[in-house]
C-alpha cells in the first residue's frame, strides 16, 4: 500500500482551497444590503478563517481511516461485553437441554450493530452502490486491487460490512430458532442493545476524527472563533437562500442543521485546554462560560426557527444571524453578545445527566428487583428484561408510540410465559 506522493497532495490541497474560495463567495454574496467595502471585509475574514480552520487533506484521510478502524474495534469489544452479560442471563434463566451456544448472544449483538450501521449510513451505501454500478465488475475489481488506499478503502469497508451483517444475521436467526423461548427473548434483548450501539456509530467516528485532527493540527492552528464564523456564515447564507419558501419543513430542517454545526463550533473548548493548565480553574470556568453563552445564543435562534409563524418573524431571525456574522468578521464581541441571554444554559454535565439519568435508574432497578424477597425467578427475569430494554429505548430517537408498542409486546410475551 503506498501513500499519496507530494505532487498529488498539493493538487488535492489546491482543489480544496479553490472550493473554499468558491463557497466563501457564495455564502457572503447571499448576505443582503452589504456595500462593496463591507462585502470585501466579510469575504476576507471568512476566507482567512476557513483556511485556518480547515484540516490538511492528508490529515483528513488518515483520521478517517483510523477513526473507522477504532470504531470497528470499539463496537466489537462493546458487542462482546453485551453478549457476555446476555450469556450470564441465559445461564441463570434457562437450564433446559435446548440451551443455545454461548456465541449466539455476542453474534446477535454484532449482527444488530452491523445492520444498524448500514441503516445509519444508507446515504454512503447508495453512493458506493452507484460507484459500483458505474464502474462495473471489472472496474470495481481493479479499484479494490489498487495499491492506492484512497481507491479501495471505502468500497472495501462497505463490502465487508454488508457481508458480515448478512452472515451474522443469518447465523443468529438460524441458531435462535432452535433455542428455547426464554433464550430467544434474551437474544432479542442483546440485538436491541446492538441496534442502539450501531445508531451511535457515526458519532464515534466523528468524535475520534475530531480528537485526532485537533491533536495533530498544524502548530499555527485556527483562532478561537474561526470555526464559529465559518459555520455561522453558512447558516446565515442558507437562511437567506430559502427565504422565499421559509414555511417549507425541508428548508427549516436545512437551516437547523447548519445552526447545529454552529452550536457545535461555539461549544468547542479545545482552545481553552491548550491555553490553560489544570490548576487555572477560575480562568477555565470563565472561558467555558463564554462558550456556553455563545452556544445558547445560537440555540435561541434555533428555537425561534422552530416556532416561526410569519415572514416577519423569519426575517428577524435572518437579520440577527446576519448581524452576528458581521460582528464576528469585525471581531466585535460586544455587538455579538448584546442579545445573549442573562443566564446561559445548563452545563454539559447537567445535560448529560438529564439525558441519561432515567436510563441509569432503570438499569439499577433491573439489577435490584429480581433480588428482592417475594419475587420469583420467572417474574424477576421478565421484569429485568423489560426494564433493560426500556432503558435502551430511552436513549434512542424512537417515538413514544414505538417505544410503548415494544414495551407492551414484551410484557405480553414475558408474563404470558411466566403464568403458563
Amino acid at each position: 500500500m503506498r501513500i499519496m506522493d507530494g505532487a498529488e497532495l498539493l493538487h488535492r490541497e489546491a482543489v480544496w482551497l479553490r472550493e473554499i474560495a468558491s463557497r466563501t463567495r457564495l455564502y457572503t454574496a447571499a448576505l443582503p444590503d452589504l456595500d462593496d467595502e463591507e462585502l470585501g471585509g466579510v469575504r476576507k475574514a471568512v476566507l482567512h478563517a476557513w483556511i485556518r480552520y480547515r484540516y490538511p487533506i492528508s490529515l483528513q484521510f488518515v483520521t478517517n481511516y483510523v477513526a473507522i478502524a477504532a470504531t470497528a474495534i470499539g463496537m466489537a469489544v462493546a458487542s462482546s461485553a453485551v453478549g457476555g452479560v446476555a450469556v450470564l442471563f441465559a445461564m441463570d434463566s434457562d437450564s433446559s437441554a435446548a440451551r443455545a451456544p454461548w456465541w449466539l448472544f455476542p453474534l446477535a449483538t454484532w449482527a444488530a450493530v452491523c445492520l444498524s450501521l448500514l441503516v445509519n449510513g444508507r446515504a454512503d451505501l447508495r453512493q458506493v452502490v452507484s460507484l459500483v454500478h458505474r464502474l462495473g465488475f471489472r472496474g470495481t475489481a481493479r479499484r479494490l486491487a489498487s495499491a492506492h488506499v484512497v481507491n479501495w478503502f471505502v468500497p472495501a469497508v462497505t463490502l465487508a460490512l454488508v457481508v458480515v451483517a448478512v452472515v451474522a444475521a443469518w447465523l443468529t436467526v438460524v441458531t435462535a430458532l432452535s433455542a428455547s423461548t426464554g433464550q430467544q427473548l434474551i437474544t432479542a434483548a442483546a440485538g436491541l442493545f446492538g441496534a442502539v450501539l450501531g445508531l451511535v456509530g457515526n458519532r464515534w467516528i466523528l468524535a475520534i476524527q475530531e480528537f485526532l485532527r485537533r491533536k495533530y493540527r498544524a502548530p499555527h492552528g485556527p483562532r478561537p472563533l474561526d470555526g464559529l464564523l465559518v459555520e455561522l456564515v453558512a447558516a446565515a447564507a442558507v437562511s437567506f437562500e430559502v427565504r422565499a419558501h421559509w414555511w417549507d419543513l425541508r428548508n427549516i430542517k436545512i437551516v437547523r442543521r447548519r445552526l447545529a454545526f454552529a452550536i457545535a463550533a461555539a461549544q468547542d473548548t479545545s482552545v481553552i485546554r491548550r491555553r490553560t493548565s489544570v490548576r487555572e480553574l477560575a480562568a477555565r470556568r470563565h472561558a467555558r462560560q463564554f462558550r456556553v453563552t455563545l452556544a445558547e445564543l445560537i440555540r435561541h435562534h434555533d428555537r425561534a426557527v422552530i416556532q416561526v409563524h410569519t415572514a416577519e418573524e423569519y426575517d428577524a431571525i435572518t437579520a440577527s444571524l446576519r448581524a452576528g456574522v458581521l460582528a464576528l468578521a469585525a471581531e466585535d464581541l460586544t455587538a455579538l453578545m448584546q442579545h445573549s441571554a442573562a443566564e446561559p444554559s445548563a452545563s454539559r454535565l447537567a445535560r448529560l445527566v438529564r439525558r441519561t439519568g432515567s436510563s441509569i435508574v432503570l438499569v439499577a432497578f433491573a439489577m435490584v428487583i429480581p433480588l428482592l424477597p417475594g419475587v420469583d425467578s420467572a417474574t424477576g427475569e421478565g421484569v429485568r428484561v423489560i426494564l433493560l430494554m426500556t432503558a435502551a429505548l430511552t436513549l434512542t430517537p424512537a417515538s413514544d408510540l414505538a417505544s410503548s408498542s415494544i414495551r407492551s409486546a414484551l410484557e405480553r410475551s414475558l408474563f404470558a410465559k411466566s403464568t403458563n
